[in-house]
């Protein structure tokens, strides 16, 4: 039997410096607990991004995870796309929805949003010059559409948001969001911030694997 997979896709506003390294201690965790993974980079934003932004940047993470699920199928040693769950953090978890909110082929069995921004157009109207430059090549009539999850319902996938209460980078209604129109189950985690998602000791990261294992089962 193929081995449980979780494919990681890591946050960081989209933009460099930050790569798939800041998963590092969460992929090692699963590692740890026998689950095979995948730590997924892609094009970013800024001088030395290498280009990214839409599509190249949506296109990247979605082709990942087309990939993992699709293109082993066949082999005695296949990926078994009932046994594969997506977990992004932030920005990550923004991409990995996205990617699952257009793809067309197998889907993976679950995604877990860590944080994720969900509603790109609400916080482009709040003020955030990094979503507007994440979203500006994208056809003006069509841009949210093709950029914000919560425009590209229903998914296809089961998804469940964890969200760190006191988080103040991404806030929790973006999860809330999502719960609110039925597209996702959510989960709050008191006192938890953006950032202690990142750590395998928070409660943050044992509601993920939490989720995760019963997926598996």
């Amino acid at each position: 039997m193929a081995l449980p997979t979780v494919v990681f896709v890591h946050g960081g506003s989209w933009a460099m410096p930050y790569n798939r390294w800041v998963m590092g201690l969460l992929v090692r965790d699963a590692r740890r607990r026998g689950w095979a993974t995948f730590n997924v980079e892609y094009r970013k934003l800024g001088r030395f991004g290498g280009g990214g932004g839409w599509p190249q940047t949506f296109d990247d993470v979605r082709n990942a995870i087309e990939l993992i699920t699709e293109g082993t199928h066949g082999r005695a040693d296949a990926i078994d796309p009932a046994r594969v769950v997506v977990v992004g953090h932030s920005a990550g978890a923004h991409l990995a929805l996205c990617a699952v909110g257009t793809s067309t082929l197998r889907s993976p069995a679950l995604v877990v949003s860590m944080a994720g921004p969900t509603d790109l157009e609400q916080i482009s109207a709040n003020g955030s010059a990094t979503v507007d430059a994440l979203v500006a090549n994208a056809p003006e009539g069509d841009r949210w559409k093709l950029t914000s999850p919560v425009e590209m319902l229903p998914f296809r996938v089961p998804v469940v948001c964890v969200h760190g209460a006191a988080d103040t980078t991404v806030y929790p209604w973006n999860s809330k969001r999502l719960a609110d129109l039925g597209a996702a189950d959510a989960i709050f985690v008191p006192d938890e911030t953006h950032v202690d998602a990142l750590k395998p000791t928070s409660a943050t990261w044992a509601a993920v694997t939490k989720v995760v294992s019963s997926t598996f089962s």
